[in-house]
């Protein structure tokens, strides 16, 4: 089973007016709106290619209601924490007509410990064949290491971790081995206060993170492709499929949910990131998060992971 969690969940809402100036008044005609975070993005596409898979998450009010009855009505398992103070965001995405993108992300309500702990307890369950992906931010009012907190709680019981955070929240997982990190190219540099303009620059960079205990690195670089590193000094590249994108939201979250799809039907990293790469493109080129058939569908597009 994969459990994905997502400790800041939110609604999205994405428009895309025929015209966007900023300062005035800008109208659309329909939206996209669909639960949001990176665990809950991850677990919407496992679901639509026929993954089962438990969302588990910390939401409250109104909107973390509505999260969970959308998470459920496109066929995920949910186990959130449920608070009874507070709302769950609402993140506005705009996309105008030259492909630029607005977004609006607000804070999350205010997490007390009790909520936390409470989270926590429902890992417990977890064991050997088991995978957990930890994704997305860390709100304000838990503690910066929960994810490495969780993975420690974790330890010894066989259990796949997946970690998809950025910045010291990343950083603090590394020394737990987790199976997979994916930063993106922006995230990468700004881990090590570098520039990463291209794949060579990305290898040596990820290595270091392989060095830092992460057992394999996938590297997410937008129209160039995905490059893993992985602990045996295994290093590929697949190449981006060529499309005309639509937005990039949760394209990142469909690469690793893909990736968690090719790793159970191949049983490769080439197998898993070929999948993961089809995934991503998928969603950029789709208004919210894909369809499994759209990724089965571009999957033959996606190259070969080659040797880098």
């Amino acid at each position: 089973m994969v459990y994905t969690v997502t400790l800041n969940p939110a609604i999205d809402y994405i428009v895309s007016p025929a015209k966007f100036s900023a300062g005035e008044i800008n109208r659309y005609q329909k939206a996209v709106y669909g639960p949001g975070g990176k665990g809950a993005n991850v677990s919407l596409l496992l679901s639509s290619l026929g993954v089962r898979n438990r969302a588990l998450g910390i939401c409250a009010g109104f909107s973390g209601g509505e999260i969970v009855r959308l998470l459920e009505e496109r066929g995920c398992e949910t186990d959130f924490v449920r608070m009874p103070q507070g709302h769950s965001r609402i993140n506005v995405k705009v996309c105008a007509p030259d492909g630029e993108e607005t977004d609006l992300n607000g804070d999350g309500p205010d997490t007390p410990p009790e909520a936390v702990e409470e989270l926590l307890q429902k890992l417990d369950g977890l064991g050997e064949g088991d995978t957990l992906v930890l994704a997305g931010s860390i709100p304000r009012s838990v503690p910066g290491d929960i994810y490495a907190a969780m993975l420690r709680r974790l330890e010894g019981r066989g259990v796949l971790a997946v970690v998809d955070a950025t910045g010291e929240a990343l950083r603090c997982v590394l020394p737990c081995r987790p199976f997979l990190v994916k930063p993106n190219s922006d995230e990468l540099g700004e881990l090590f206060g570098v520039e990463i303009p291209d794949v060579g620059t990305a290898k040596e960079y990820a290595k270091l993170l392989v060095r830092e205990g992460a057992r394999n690195v996938v590297v997410s670089m937008g129209d160039k492709g995905a490059l893993l590193v992985g602990e045996t000094g295994q290093s590929l590249f697949c190449r981006a499929v060529r499309g005309e994108a639509v937005s990039t939201v949760g394209a990142g979250d469909s690469l690793v949910a893909g990736f968690l799809y090719g790793y159970g039907l191949h049983g490769t990293l080439q197998g898993a990131l070929q999948w993961g790469v089809a995934a991503g493109a998928a969603t950029a080129f789709s208004k919210g998060i894909a369809s499994g058939d759209a990724v089965k569908a571009l999957y033959p597009r996606a190259g070969n992971p080659s040797p880098i």
